[in-house]
């Protein structure tokens, strides 16, 4: 089962960014963001990884070698644009609403350092260079995540899914590993930050 851990992992991650936003492409087609090139640009890009995520895993399971090296470099620049927009439209939220908060995104700067050691290590490490890449996305997946137990639990029921299938999601790395890592640590305190603006509505 560990062998197939990457593939099956990329998997779910892309399912639940086509769940989680399947209100943009399926059912609410006509909603206001969907109009706005900066929302389609960070889409774009977002699809392009999850997907290149799985092509990438299932070519490693095939031993197509080559070509995943190949695809390597198309995902260096993928990466760095998806990463662009995240962190424009995070701006952008700051200076309407002046708010650091905003702006601090601890789980999201931490995606950029683990994919970039990830690639640093294509060559070097190959464990840590799908270690790092994976990980780093999982890091990236919490709106995807939300959206999607919100779809299908609706707000009064999401918590409890959600914090279930997060966890699950975390739990299957330490399985993977058989150990809690250093950016399994880290990801918790970046996590657990992460609720500050949920927590201070709610207290």
């Amino acid at each position: 089962m560990r062998n197939k851990f990457f593939f099956i992992t990329s998997l779910i991650f892309w399912l639940l960014m086509v769940i989680g936003f399947s209100d943009n492409w399926l059912f609410d087609t006509g909603q206001e963001s969907n109009s706005q090139p900066k929302f389609l640009i960070h889409a774009f890009f977002a699809f392009l990884w999850f997907t290149l995520l799985v092509i990438q895993t299932g070519l490693i399971r095939k031993k197509s070698f080559n070509l995943h090296m190949k695809l390597g470099l198309l995902g260096i620049v993928i990466y760095s644009l998806l990463t662009i927009t995240i962190w424009s439209l995070f701006f952008e939220n700051f200076i309407d609403k002046n708010d650091w908060m905003k702006l601090a995104k601890p789980l999201e700067a931490f995606s950029l350092v683990l994919v970039t050691l990830g690639f640093l290590n294509r060559k070097k490490n190959s464990q840590k260079h799908k270690d790092y890449i994976i990980f780093g996305t999982f890091c990236l997946i919490g709106s995807a995540l939300d959206r999607t137990v919100y779809h299908l639990f609706g707000p009064e029921y999401s918590l409890w899914p959600m914090l279930i299938l997060t966890f699950g999601l975390f739990g299957s790395f330490i399985w993977y590993k058989k150990k809690f890592t250093w950016y399994m640590g880290l990801w918790v305190v970046f996590w657990t930050y992460s609720l500050y603006p949920l927590l201070s509505r709610m207290f």
